[in-house]
């Protein structure tokens, strides 16, 4: 009979279970700002735990699924395989923590009650759990709790009264600014409109939600907002969401201890590293709990290797070398794997299909090419399978190359002619993906050694490059441009002594073709440019022969031009070209005067000193000042610090120079920065960047160096630049009173 009862019991306890009312919702998130957009979305299960009589029901929201894209950022709990870069971002941390952690809240007449200090420590529990170093979690753990208390409370709609209700039976009514207008209403459901309009902002809606619980049954709602920063540019921003109700989830899944390894193994956690480096006992004591569960899964084995790359031995290698070439598809790891030496066949054969575009082209461009030059014969082996053996795919990328490496190795006219002949007949796409304009200029040089120089052919070359450097949807629209001037430069070179205009306009071109700006000098090219013996612009060699002709004034012009497109790497052109052919002594009034107000104004910013110290751009007018843009996450960046800190301290020493430097360290935190300067015993000075004044700079990867002349005119320079040179020579022409 006991067993009886026990049995009821069970039974009725079962019963009441699967009647607990649970309400299942897909909400849907899109924030963009100056284009960059961040989409989510979230799975939500928002349930009854008990209800109380006095402060309502005792309510519990999981996030059952999540997905999030965010540039390059991907994350998908129904499809893991395709996370791509999302522990690169903070915004990691409070994303997993809602996946694993349930929120526990009350609502009463659709009134949601947090208690805040239980949720705060919960988060602080499980951050700590993590290792979550100190400089990011105390920011983690606000995000975290601000994220899910305002995805929360969207999913109740209070903001309109039993008596606001009544009201807009008979019109709409405004409350705090927002204008709400009745357009269903019975016993299931209550349909709102909704508006508010600003000078800054508009933001409209609709929800329909359930009069007894105040739940949303679906709701979207749009909204825009601009302002202007400290430089008068404009800023526009769009949030948009929409929440609807939905069926259970039902995707895989996923255990706990799988986020575990997400975070532990990401850079936010000290559970594999001490003092910001990476410590091998940890990483060994990080592979030993999670290799036999997670051996074969994606995100375990990038934590893995990147870790192990960090520590700089063999260790990478073998476990590199032991993976599954398909498991590491997409990274830079199965980059890192087709170029080591000790590849089979077989696992070469089985890699160069997972490349992507861009990693196939690099391969073969940058890397396989290289050997090819100098007739390596397994080399040679390896272009001809990837040209012959494999899919389109791969033939569209390597068989300009391996016509190549045949032209290289044949003198016959007719058959150079041949295969030249069968490039120039080839489609865009070999000549982009393939990179064909390379090749087509290397036998069009062979020949022109072997045959002379052959007008007709080089012009085909030069409309096929035209064709696609005009195409401004073509994303390697700048490598294209990067052949065309060195086309016209090679038509220039060939053609006879006696057509002096023809040569001249030829050069023009070459000239008009060159990059006009950091952003037009494709990377590419520097490849390009070893193999063609070519020049990355000629603009020079066009204003010599302007001189060298009499006609130093157009010279003169262009030189101006191509200081303003080029300003570092052309300073010193400019210079001695005016100096030998103009009053040496007048060079300074005429550049400060003619040249310099030419220049872009450099962008002003308000910063924070990592003393929590005001720092105006202001500050540095009246000097030469130079502004690097660095991280203590970058490498280069801090390889260099030792030399930069030298630097800073001889300016320091000489109460004479005319010349300031300052840092901006991005994408950091001051507790880093502060520690990495202590741990150094650096004196440089530091400003903590605001996340935008990189973008105003338009900063294209780090470290990055600006001098910005006393008048605050700016002066962009490349990665590798001998800027110190440069600004040594600048401070010499003048500076400007400070006022």
């Amino acid at each position: 009979m006991k067993y009886l009862l026990l049995v009821a019991s069970l039974c009725v306890q079962v019963a009441v279970a699967q009647k607990k009312p649970t309400v299942h919702y897909i909400v849907k998130q899109t924030s963009s700002y100056n284009r960059n957009a961040d989409e989510k979305t979230y799975y939500i299960a928002v349930e009854k735990v008990k209800k109380s009589s006095k402060q309502g029901d005792l309510m519990q929201l999981r996030i059952v699924g999540f997905e999030n894209k965010n540039g390059d950022r991907l994350f998908s709990t129904a499809d893991l395989d395709k996370g791509e870069n999302f522990l690169t971002s903070t915004a990691a941390i409070s994303n997993i923590y809602g996946l694993k952690k349930p929120f526990q809240f009350t609502v009463n007449k659709g009134l949601v009650s947090i208690d805040t200090f239980k949720w705060k420590d919960e988060i602080k529990q499980q951050l700590a759990a993590w290792e979550i170093q100190d400089d990011v979690f105390e920011n983690s753990l606000n995000n975290t709790f601000s994220e899910y208390s305002n995805l929360l409370q969207s999913l109740y709609f209070a903001e309109i009264s039993s008596s606001d209700e009544n009201a807009l039976k008979t019109s709409d009514i405004t409350k705090n600014g927002m204008t709400y207008h009745m357009v269903k209403q019975d016993k299931s459901v209550i349909a709102i409109h909704y508006s508010q309009v600003d000078s800054s902002s508009t933001l409209e809606g609709s929800t329909s939600f359930d009069p007894k619980t105040h739940l949303v049954v679906d709701e979207s709602r749009k909204s825009n907002y601009s302002f202007l920063d400290a430089n008068g540019k404009k800023i526009s921003g769009q949030f948009a969401k929409s929440i609807q109700r939905a069926s259970n989830y039902t995707a895989a899944v996923i255990e706990n201890d799988y986020y575990d390894m997400l975070i532990t193994g990401s850079y936010w956690s000290n559970a594999v590293n001490t003092k910001d480096k990476t410590d091998s006992l940890k990483v060994q004591r990080y592979i030993d709990l999670y290799e036999a569960k997670y051996a074969d899964n994606r995100d375990y084995i990038k934590n893995k290797l990147g870790h192990l790359q960090k520590l700089r031995n063999k260790q990478y290698d073998d476990a590199l070398s032991s993976i599954a070439p398909k498991l590491i598809a997409g990274t830079y790891h199965l980059s890192n794997r087709v170029t080591s030496d000790n590849i089979s066949d077989h696992d070469f054969k089985e890699i160069i299909p997972l490349l992507n575009d861009v990693q196939l082209f690099d391969y073969l461009q940058h890397s396989l090419s290289q050997y090819i030059l100098s007739l390596d014969s397994a080399s040679l082996q390896k272009a001809q399978l990837i040209a012959n053996q494999l899919s389109e795919k791969e033939r569209v990328a390597a068989r300009p190359l391996y016509l190549w490496t045949t032209a290289m190795q044949i003198k016959d006219v007719d058959s150079l002619k041949q295969i030249q002949n069968e490039i120039l007949n080839m489609d865009n796409s070999y000549w982009n993906q393939g990179n064909a304009g390379r090749y087509a200029l290397l036998i069009q040089k062979l020949l022109a050694e072997h045959a002379g120089y052959d007008a007709e052919t080089m012009q085909k070359i030069i409309n096929k490059i035209s064709v696609l450097y005009e195409d401004k949807s073509n994303k390697k629209r700048f490598l294209q441009k990067a052949h065309l001037a060195y086309a016209y430069y090679l038509a220039y070179e060939m053609t006879p002594v006696d057509q002096e205009d023809r040569a001249l306009l030829l050069l023009e071109k070459a000239a008009y073709y060159s990059p006009k700006s950091a952003a037009e000098k494709e990377h590419g090219s520097f490849y390009d440019r070893v193999f063609l013996k070519s020049k990355e612009n000629y603009n020079e060699d066009y204003m010599a022969l302007l001189s060298k002709k009499g006609k130093k004034d157009i010279a003169l012009q262009n030189y101006i031009q191509e200081f303003l497109n080029n300003p570092a790497s052309s300073f010193k052109s400019l210079s001695t070209f005016y100096r030998e052919n103009y009053n040496e002594s007048s060079f300074s009034d005429f550049f400060k005067k003619e040249i310099v107000p030419k220049l872009a104004d450099a962008p002003s910013f308000l910063l924070k000193d990592i003393q929590e110290k005001d720092f105006s751009s202001a500050q540095l007018n009246g000097k030469w000042t130079v502004i690097d843009f660095w991280g203590t996450w970058c490498g280069p960046c801090v390889a260099e610090m030792p030399k930069l800190n030298q630097y800073y301290l001889a300016l320091k020493q000489d109460k004479m120079s005319k010349i300031n430097f300052m840092s901006i360290a991005c994408s950091d935190t001051k507790e880093k920065v502060q520690r990495f300067l202590s741990n150094n015993n650096y004196d440089i000075p530091v400003l903590m960047s605001d996340s935008k004044v990189e973008q105003n700079y338009e900063v294209r990867g780090y470290p990055s160096k600006y001098i910005i002349t006393p008048e605050g005119k700016l002066i962009p320079t490349e990665f590798g630049f001998n800027w110190e040179t440069l600004v040594s020579e600048l401070s010499k022409l003048y500076t400007v009173p400070v006022s």
